[in-house]
């Protein structure tokens, strides 16, 4: 009772905002009650901690926060809810009235962004009022404020490090699959499915699905998340027996291994009928304690048989294990280890994964060596098959060099516009600067990033958008040589690095070159006319300057970068240069 007379006396703390470069947390100004109706009677208690409120499952979680604006000037503002769940979400800044959450559509978000953000405007020196409920069996939810330059340019920075992410995991998947193909190996497979089905949990969690894959479908994004969590923790197990897997051998504890995944789905069910959606999400996030014990086990005991794969494992499950360790407990306890726990998972998965490819690539190569060395022993002791083996031979070395071609192709061009990638663009960097060419060449560095690239797709597809970057990448595409690399460099960015010798004499004239070249791209980009896009132009903004060392690649790249940026703040679509 003396906890309830104290919170139903909480005061409103309103937020100030002073700063529109940076996000106003709102966390420890937000009231919160609890109402069996959308409605309110007036007659409830308001408390600054939701933890104090026994909230049911169908009960609707009200909240309420004034910001008072500090600033003599109107300013536009994202009212912002991050990583949410909530199966309803009603939100009010006393003007408009925005209805959505994860049963409804997609296009219910006013903002088309993964968090739910809510556009408003702060009168100058005056108090804004944001409340609203939600209502599901898992609630999750963080509220912050900043104007909507903030959240794009961290949308900017958040897209790219998950394309990448995205990228390499689908990379991988490739390589494996094609490892599985080429030699019917299903450590490859069981690769494939862990790294899969993992990629597919984070595009889930990181709501990219919501807006892709089922936009119209809302009912989808539990049973999907669901099958993504399960199907990671799974895959984990068969990752490990099959790593460890050997004709006649049977691998310790796989029998009772077995039975435990069989069992897992039909725990989740049953905690999902019984107790709620919230615990059967939990489970498999919980089992991967004991997933790691288990692994630790039967590792320590394979090596202890004399299994030389064993130690190798357990060295490339560490990054895994270390990573999952930090977001879990992150999650279940809210710990902070002073490590940002989306990123340190993903580095974690991209280099167990990485680390399993090459071994077991490696492993393939030792089996495949042994088969030949077998197929000479035999042809030498069988004189009348001899040219058959060595045809056969030959047959599977073209194969291997084939398939070692094409993924090398795979690995250094860009999938879409079939440009280099930034992987090949770094490794030309790089190599100007070795064998001794640190004081004989220099580089120019352009990047190049497409005008209002996000309207195109807003308004015309993302398939439309698709053969924008194609059409750009076939007028950068001739400019390749030994000298120079076009390239694409992320999203719709480009970059155009050029090699010149250090001469003072010639280098001026190869840099008035140089610019020349970026001149003439620049308008041979305003001149394309696609017929899909009605009419509309598209435009470029060009930023370049010079690299005169290996101690300088880093800040030339963020020279031209910020000179792309002076080019966006005049109006986009100039070349600046960046001194």
């Amino acid at each position: 009772m003396f906890m309830i007379l104290i919170t139903s006396h909480c005061v409103e703390a309103a937020a100030f905002f002073k700063n529109p470069k940076v996000e106003l947390a709102l966390d420890s100004n937000v009231l919160y009650t609890i109402s069996d109706k959308p409605t309110l009677t007036g007659e409830e208690l308001w408390v600054d901690d939701p933890s104090r409120l026994p909230r049911q499952t169908h009960q609707y979680l009200h909240f309420k926060v004034s910001v008072h604006n500090e600033l003599e000037k109107l300013v536009p503002v994202w009212f912002s809810i991050g990583f949410p769940a909530m199966k309803v979400l009603v939100v009010t800044d006393g003007v408009s009235v925005w209805e959505t959450g994860d049963d409804s559509p997609y296009s219910t978000r006013p903002v088309n962004a993964p968090n739910y953000h809510f556009p408003s405007i702060l009168s100058p020196s005056s108090e804004t009022e944001f409340r609203g409920y939600m209502q599901g069996e898992i609630l999750r939810y963080t509220f912050t404020l900043g104007t909507p330059e903030y959240f794009n340019q961290r949308y900017v920075k958040t897209l790219q490090r998950d394309m990448a992410f995205f990228g390499a995991m689908a990379l991988l998947t490739a390589l494996c699959l094609v490892g599985f193909i080429t030699s019917r190996n299903w450590v490859f497979l069981s690769f494939a499915a862990f790294i899969f089905s993992t990629t597919f949990w984070f595009f889930r969690v990181f709501g990219y699905a919501f807006e892709i894959l089922w936009p119209s479908s809302p009912y989808l994004n539990d049973i999907s998340y669901a099958l993504s969590i399960y199907a990671v923790l799974l895959s984990a197990f068969w990752v490990l027996l099959q790593s460890l897997a050997k004709e006649g051998h049977s691998v310790y504890g796989a029998k009772h291994i077995k039975r435990f995944c069989l069992l897992v789905p039909f725990a989740g069910l049953l905690l999902w009928q019984t107790l709620g959606l919230d615990l059967a999400l939990r489970l498999p996030v919980l089992l991967f304690f004991p997933f790691i014990i288990t692994a630790g086990i039967v590792i320590y005991v394979e090596h202890k048989r004399g299994s030389d794969r064993a130690k190798w494992l357990a060295a490339a499950m560490a990054p895994v294990t270390f990573s999952t360790l930090v977001l879990t407990i992150i999650a279940l306890f809210n710990v902070d280890l002073y490590l940002e726990p989306i990123a340190t998972f993903m580095t974690g998965i991209v280099l167990t994964c990485l680390f399993m490819v090459s071994l077991t690539a490696n492993y393939m190569v030792k089996v495949v060596q042994r088969e030949r060395d077998t197929q000479k022993r035999a042809a030498k002791l069988r004189s009348e098959q001899t040219s058959k083996l060595e045809a056969l031979v030959k047959e599977r070395t073209k194969a291997l060099e084939d398939t070692n071609k094409t993924l090398a192709d795979i690995a250094s061009k860009d999938s879409l516009t079939n440009l280099p990638n930034r992987r090949t663009l770094d490794l030309f960097v790089d190599n100007t600067f070795t064998h001794g060419n640190e004081e004989d060449e220099v580089l120019a560095v352009a990047l190049i990033d497409l005008d209002h690239f996000k309207s195109i797709n807003d308004t015309f597809g993302h398939d439309i958008g698709d053969e924008v970057l194609k059409t750009i990448a076939e007028l950068l595409s001739p400019l390749n040589n030994d000298k120079q690399v076009a390239a694409r460099y992320g999203g719709e960015e480009f970059a155009i690095v050029q090699r010149y010798p250090a001469y003072q004499k010639t280098l001026n004239d190869d840099l008035d070159a140089f610019a020349a070249q970026l001149n003439d791209v620049h308008a041979n980009i305003n001149a394309l006319r696609i017929e899909a896009l009605q009419g509309r132009t598209i435009g470029a903004s060009f930023g370049w300057t010079l690299c005169e060392s290996s101690s300088d690649i880093v800040c030339a790249f963020r020279r031209a970068d910020k000179a792309l940026y002076t080019a966006k703040d005049k109006g986009r679509n100039v070349i600046i240069k960046a001194f």
